[in-house]
Parts: structure tokens; C-alpha cells; sequence
């Protein structure tokens, strides 16, 4: 998709139910996977006077594949809004406690792993075990961690001692 048509799709989706505003056309970014759009008051554009700003809504993200159109807010700055949906598909996505282990490496330390697994999850031996052999089956299992930090650490832990693992975002739980 190219941004002419991306900028169509987005005054038909948001600037016609938003006819107070308009595009910053000259603030628009394209990444790999999407366009970013922003948009303000009519009269912020032609005025700039921040006055006639419009606060609290975010850039608008337009998917390059679908052409689906994702509205963001204002919580986040633009490259988390981006980083999430081009990791997760979702730019309300967000990281979660969750780690899956889909497979591994050569040289994939498993009895260091199954302790290492056991240690930080609580879980038992054998369930530590069990995420293991899937692992080195090409088979994927989730385990849940105390908080979203752990997830993070122990993702990179695991990929250390060689298996392929990644924390979940909160649309692939």
C-alpha cells in the first residue's frame, strides 16, 4: 500500500467522523509495516495557535497490509504505540508475565534450563521437565512468572542456555 492510499483511508475512517480536524500531512511516518498519521484542529493547523489544540488522542497507525486503522491515544509516545503493534499486531498490546518456550538451539543446556525454569517459576520438577521436552520436540508450552520484569529476564536467561523463548503480549495469551 502506498501513502496516497493510506491517506485516503484514514480521512474516510477518522477525519470524516472528525470534520473539525485535518492531517498533518507533514508530520506523517512510514515504517515497515505501517504508516503513522496525526491529525489536529483545522484551527491549530492553520492558526498554530496551541489554544485551538486538540489534546488527549493520539496518532492513528494504518496497517500497510489490511489497511486497517488502529486509533492510539496519548499515555504512550508514538514508538511504543508502533514497537507493539508491529511485534504484536496490536498497538494496545502489551507485554505480559507469560514466557513460551518454542523450541531450541545446538549446544541447548537442558538441565540447566529445567532447574533454571523450576527456580524462577515455582514449578515442580517434573512440569519444569515437561517444558523442556516439548522444547526439544520443536513444541511449544507457556509458563507464567511473577510479574512482566521476570518474564523479560527469563526470556533472555533461557535464549542464553539455548532455547528459543519469548514473553507474550497480552493478544497471544
Amino acid at each position: 500500500m502506498n501513502l496516497n492510499d493510506a491517506k485516503m483511508i484514514v480521512e474516510k475512517k477518522i477525519i470524516a467522523q472528525n470534520q473539525d480536524c485535518a492531517l498533518m500531512s507533514d508530520a506523517t511516518i512510514e515504517y515497515v509495516s505501517c504508516f503513522v498519521f496525526y491529525y489536529q484542529s483545522k484551527k491549530f493547523i492553520e492558526s498554530g495557535n496551541s489554544d485551538e489544540m486538540y489534546v488527549g488522542h493520539g496518532p492513528v497507525i494504518l496497517c500497510k497490509n489490511t489497511g486497517q486503522v488502529f486509533k492510539t491515544g496519548s499515555v504512550h509516545s508514538t514508538e511504543h504505540y508502533v514497537n507493539a503493534f508491529e511485534t504484536c499486531g496490536d498497538p494496545h498490546g502489551e507485554l505480559t508475565n507469560k514466557v513460551e518456550v518454542i523450541g531450541w538451539m545446538d549446544g541447548a543446556r537442558t538441565v540447566e534450563a529445567i532447574k533454571y525454569i523450576k527456580k524462577v517459576s515455582g514449578l515442580g520438577l517434573s512440569k519444569a521437565k515437561g517444558i523442556i521436552d516439548f522444547a526439544l520436540q520443536d513444541k511449544s508450552s507457556i509458563f507464567d512468572l511473577s510479574d512482566v520484569d521476570k518474564a523479560k529476564e527469563v526470556v533472555q536467561k533461557l535464549n542464553e542456555i539455548g532455547f528459543k523463548t519469548k514473553q507474550l503480549w497480552s493478544n497471544q495469551c
